[in-house]
Formats: C-alpha cells, structure tokens, sequence
C-alpha cells in the first residue's frame, strides 16, 4: 500500500521523483519479513548527496551480506518532499521495501555534518518515531548513530539510543548479531540498550549516563547503571585487504555529486596537521594492497559502468606504492574510456611527478592543500610543505596539461597575524603566474578559503575560534587583494562556521537548540538556500545557552571536556603536546617516516616498541 501511495501521490509532485524512486542498478533487495533483523541506514542529507559517501556504500554491502539481517536506505527529503509526505501522512520510508522506518528493528544515521542535525529531527519526525530517546516506546526501533560527528555524540545525546565510535563496517556485524539474539529471547527495548552498551566497548547509550554540570559548566559524566565503561573506544578495522568492500556499488538514478568509483585505498593518517579531526581521530594509518585495489576496480568498473575512479584516503599520495598503483590501474584499462582522479595532492617533491602521470589520463583541474600561506603558520599547524615543491609541482603540473588549480586554505588558525592572511591572496597569485611559464598565460586558480573551527580530539580542541566580524572584515580584504587577476577566492560562510564551532564542542544542552530551532522550521542547514542564521539565533537565546563560552573562550587544560568519554586512540598529553610545540613553531615529524611519536595510537610501529594507551 505505501508502495503506491509514494508512486501515485509523492513522486508526481516532486521536482526530483528520480530520487525517491529506489531499484538502482546493484541495490539489494531481500524478503523483509523473512529477515531476523531488519536495519535501515538513514542518511541526513539528500539522496544526491548520501550516494556518494562511500560509508553508506560500504554498510550497506556488509549488512546485506549476513543472511540473516537485510539493510535499506533512507534519505532526507528536500523541503518540497517533505511538505507533500506531510500533506499526505507518508512516513519517512526505506527506498527497497517502502516500509516505513517504524517498521525496522534498527534505524543508523550517518552523522558526517554539524548542520545536518535538524535534517535527523526532520526524518524522526516524518517517520513517527519521537524525537526524544526517553519518548519512545517498546515499538519504536533503535536509534543509533555513528561516524565523525558522533566523536563529540553530546549535543545531539538527547535523540539518540546509542552511539557507534570508529570504524562501524567491524562493530555493526557485532551489535546486529547481539541485537538478533536478544529479539530471539524477548527482551525489552531498554534492556536491549542496557545490554548492548555493556557488552561492546565501542557503543555508548547517552541515556545511562548523567551529565554533571559545576558553576554552569560540564564536568563529566556519571553512570546510572553498573557494568558500563567510562570511557568509549573507537572500533578499529586493522588489516583493510581483509575487510569486505563493495565491487558492486550501488548507482544512482540522478547525477551524485561524485558520480564515479570511489576506492578508499589507505585509511588514517600520521602527518599529524594539529587542525585535522580526521587525521587525528582515524589512526593508524592502514593500506589496502595494489593488487586488491586493482581488483576492487576492474569489478566496479564491470559492475558499474562508471568511466571516472577516484583513489580516496586523508592524504592519497602518501600511499606508499602510489606511482605504481596508477602504472597498474593505467595497464589494466588501457584503450578504455576510463580517468582516474586524484582528490588531492600533497605539497612535496612528489607532486610533479604524480600531477603529469595523472594528467596523461585527466587533464582536469589539480587540487592542492597548503592550508596556510606562510612557513611560519604551516610550523604552527604542523604542515610540512614549502612554497618551492608547490610551484615545481604545479609548473610540472601545468606543462603536463592541468588547466586550473584549486587551493585550500584556512583563516582563523591559532597565532595568526595579518601578514599571514595577506600571504593567501599573494601566494594564490604566484601560482597563477606559473602559468606564463608553462603556458603563455596566467592560469586559473581557484582559492578556496574555510573558518577555521577548533575540533575535538586535536591539538587545537582547547583553543578559541576567532568571532565573525574577523572571518567577515578578511573576506572582503582578500577580495580585494586578487583584484584584476585570473584568482577566484570562495569562501565558507561564517555564521554556518560559528554553529559548526558550537555544535562540535558543546554538551547536551546544545540539544535544547537543534530542537528548538528544528521546531522553528530549520532544514537542509548545509544548503545556502535554506540556511537562516537568524533562526539559530533567536534558539540560542530562547534556550539560554552560553555560546560565546563555548565558541569563543579559550578552554581551560585541566577540566574535562564533554568528549574525553571517548577515546579515539590519540592520548590527551600527545595532544597537549602537540600543542605546546604549536605555539613555538616546532614541527613533529610523520612516524611514518621516522620514530614512533607515542601519540597512543595501537600501530604496528608502537607494538613493537611495547607502546599501548596508558590511560
């Protein structure tokens, strides 16, 4: 019945009916009422957008592979959806069975953005599931959330049952199977929660804990019930040869925004940039073999139809068999219509090489991540890059037939001064001159310039973030400063930073906020078209929360902070550490590339040194 109501009421009235349609080319679609457990992966942003996170792809291929457990998606409609799924009482749906998400034992949502958090609400909302953990009934399913968002679940705890930290492909098997084994022996939703938060390291139930708060700010929680940990550990995937990974992904009725084969060929990071949650949050660093990633790509590829591979990790040219890699994936598609793309290159000797053998494949646009303009800034957040290996990358670049350059840049960093702002507009300007020598004339470089946001789990999880006006009077001076050139500078926008900053590290009273503005009818935060600053506003003061404290106040070294619960492998003195070194301008090395730096991470570099968290 659902099924029909969607094809004859939803679709017809929807600028995108493509999306919402379901039946992709490699979706699975198995007997719902056979299934033990029955899992729904909801991604809370649009279809277009969820199809190209290789996360959902992934999940989505290792739950489907257990025989006994189906796994659909779900994704948040767009606001005219929305209006028509209320105007007719659809719920929020599965795209393969068209059940309802009531209907599934176990709801996951994929929290990859900040401002994605009301869409969550939106999608509770429109599938009848209450908003509130501590509303729901024996009916209702679980809620359960996961990925980078969840390293600080705090602000959004109010409206989750679980929390899965790390790497959810290894524990989501674990939890589904333990879930399948309580439902078989009756028990009850909250002992369902209770057991479950107890028996996996990596799952934390925000209900079971109490939030202690002294002279109006956090200071750490406590325990209703015995037998839970006092600190979460991420779950980690070590050896990623062995790990499952779809040959056969999905694809997508309408253009995504990476409409291509995406192949994660190394996971974490050891450049150690102080700024980077990712980078600090997903060590070690671990590598899939040539010979598997050659193979995941001529399936795909068989499997897809796809004419575009991108080789994706934090930092792709730091695999260490990359010029062989693309030599390898290059032979085995040779006469075929097929490019392979880079998302980024790092800034070293390497460059000139990789941009011109890439180039004989796509030549496109070369994207580049200095971060800072100036030596002394990119000391500071442990960027190790000169201004030499970017212009001979870029120069080799360009000769090798790269058309336009995309630099990344950050404004906000800690101990930043004007002359280091400035140097983004000059630095940007110098490579597009790059261009008369390769070319006869200035190429086109695009700037693209973020707020920096201090981020939990990282050196620079205790600093300030600058306030607007800053980030705004830099914007129009920059501007300014690439006038009558061939730069293009873009910038975030900074009230959506602002927010960013205070939903990444604020406590469970943030979630007073995400649901009063929700009520307010916030959607799609993450698009410009609907974003409203001045609805977050009026939430923040309606709610009396201490924003300025939160984004804009240094915090103090010796107090807790609302996600020291979890533990991502990092140490709090490495990062302690690591911040000291910040402010004197000293670099730490790559272990990768030298000693072990004793950050606390479990590597096979710190194994052999009998290295392992002390805390």
């Amino acid at each position: 019945k659902l099924h029909r109501i969607i094809r004859d009421r939803l679709l017809p009235r929807v600028r995108q009916p493509a999306s919402y349609i379901g039946g992709e080319v490699n979706s699975v679609r198995k007997d719902f009422d056979d299934a033990d457990v029955r899992f729904c992966i909801a991604f809370p942003d649009t279809y277009a957008v969820g199809m190209s996170h290789v996360g959902l792809q992934i999940l989505y291929h290792v739950v489907n592979q257990l025989p006994w457990a189906l796994c659909e998606r779900s994704f948040c409609p767009w606001t005219d959806a929305e209006a028509v799924m209320r105007a007719e009482g659809i719920p929020q749906f599965s795209w393969e069975s068209r059940h309802a998400l009531a209907d599934f034992d176990m709801v996951g949502f994929s929290l990859q953005y900040e401002m994605c958090l009301t869409n969550v609400l939106t999608m509770l909302d429109l599938a009848g599931i209450p908003l509130r953990a501590t509303d729901r009934s024996e009916s209702d399913p679980l809620i359960i959330g996961g990925g980078a968002v969840a390293n600080n679940p705090e602000p959004a705890a109010v409206f989750f049952d679980l929390f899965c930290l790390g790497e959810a492909e290894i524990a989501l098997p674990q939890v589904l199977a333990a879930l399948r084994e309580m439902k078989a022996a009756g028990a009850s939703r909250t002992e369902r929660i209770v057991e479950l938060a107890r028996r996996f390291p990596f799952l934390y139930a925000p209900s079971l804990y109490e939030p202690i708060y002294r002279d109006g700010r956090f200071d750490g929680l406590k325990a209703k019930v015995g037998g839970l940990p006092a600190r979460i550990e991420h779950a980690r995937v070590f050896d990623l040869d062995a790990a499952a990974y779809p040959t056969a992904p999905i694809v997508p009725w309408t253009q995504a925004v990476h409409d291509r084969i995406s192949i994660e060929i190394m996971r974490g990071c050891t450049r150690g940039c102080r700024f980077c949650h990712a980078g600090m949050t997903r060590r070690p660093m671990r590598m899939r073999s040539i010979d598997r990633i050659v193979e995941i790509a001529q399936k795909s590829y068989a499997s897809t139809g796809f004419d575009e591979m991108a080789l994706l990790s934090l930092s792709t040219s730091d695999y260490p068999g990359i010029i062989e890699l693309i030599r390898r994936l290059e032979a085995a598609f040779e006469g075929k219509q097929f490019s392979i793309s880079l998302p980024s290159l790092r800034v070293d000797e390497q460059l000139a090489e990789l941009s011109e053998m890439v180039a004989k494949v796509r030549k496109s646009g070369l994207t580049v991540v200095p971060e800072a303009a100036t030596a002394r800034l990119r000391a500071v957040i442990n960027k190790d890059v000169t201004e030499a290996h970017l212009t001979s990358g870029v120069l080799a670049a360009l000769r090798a037939g790269y058309r336009r350059v995309k630099l990344y840049f950050m404004v906000g960093l800690p101990t930043e001064t004007e002359e280091d702002v400035e140097q983004i507009a000059m630095l940007a300007k110098r490579v597009a001159e790059l261009g008369l020598m390769a070319r006869g004339q200035p190429v086109s470089v695009n700037a693209s310039v973020s707020n920096f946001v201090p981020q939990p789990h990282t050196p620079f999880q205790w600093e300030p973030m600058a306030r607007g006006e800053y980030f705004e009077q830099w914007q129009e001076r920059l501007k300014l400063l690439v006038r009558r050139s061939t730069v293009r500078v873009r910038f975030h926008d900074v009230q959506r930073s602002l927010l960013e900053g205070m939903i990444c590290r604020g406590d469970r009273r943030v979630g007073e906020v995400i649901e009063s503005v929700w009520r307010d009818g916030a959607r799609m935060d993450a698009w410009n078209e609907h974003f409203n600053a001045a609805n977050w506003r009026t939430a923040i003061e309606r709610c009396g929360l201490d924003a300025e404290t939160i984004v804009h106040q240094p915090l103090p070294t010796d107090q807790p902070l609302p996600w020291d619960h979890i533990y991502t492998g990092v140490e709090r003195r490495f990062l302690l550490a690591e911040r000291e070194r910040s402010l004197t301008g000293e670099m730490t090395p790559d272990c990768r590339l030298t000693k072990c730096q004793h950050c606390g991470a479990w590597c096979e570099k710190s194994s052999e040194l009998g290295v392992r968290s002390s805390e």
